[in-house]
């Protein structure tokens, strides 16, 4: 077996080398090195903090919009019924277009949107045909009657509207 050889003590480094000029070097190289680390560090977590505050608004925009959702057709029957008190003047129909002029403006504030009115041009990002059917005034390719009333929150469309579209030709 072979004895381990002892390591000969080093000498001590020379004054000159390891001067303060050497050490404020090395203290300047280490400094801006955590420098560096500290500002990809907080660059790191204002990424973060932007990507988790944009997240946290469309997750809030698609809850809202789910919700809304369920409030379209109850919007559609207040409007119904208002349609129908107007046939029977008196104080509950009063209240009941009240209410559903009041159901409107709630839906508005909370940013949806009604989709679809005669003559405007047909947007397949909007609108479902269903039907062509020409009318007095529209132009081709137009809407012609809405059909169900689509809603939109922002960007997104919630429900399409059912539309006729003019035709390109009428016969």
């Amino acid at each position: 077996m072979a004895e381990p050889q002892e390591t000969p003590p080093q000498e001590p480094s020379s004054p000159v080398a390891d001067g303060p000029a050497a050490q404020d070097q090395a203290l300047a190289t280490e400094l801006a090195a955590w420098k560096d680390k500290a500002m990809r560090s907080r660059a790191d977590y204002d990424n973060l903090s932007r990507r988790v505050a944009r997240d946290a608004a469309l997750e809030r925009d698609r809850a809202k919009a789910r919700v809304l959702e369920h409030f379209i057709p109850l919007n559609e029957l207040a409007q119904m019924a208002a349609h129908q008190a107007e046939a029977h003047p008196g104080p509950l129909s009063d209240g009941v277009k009240l209410m559903a002029r009041e159901f409107a403006r709630l839906l508005e504030r909370e940013g949806l949107t009604p989709i679809g009115t005669i003559g405007e041009a047909f947007n397949p990002a909007q609108h479902e045909a269903v039907a062509t059917e020409a009318a007095d005034g529209v132009e081709p390719g137009a809407v012609s009657r809405v059909i169900q009333v689509g809603y939109r929150m922002g960007d997104k469309v919630l429900r399409y509207a059912k539309v006729a579209v003019a035709p390109a030709t009428v016969v």
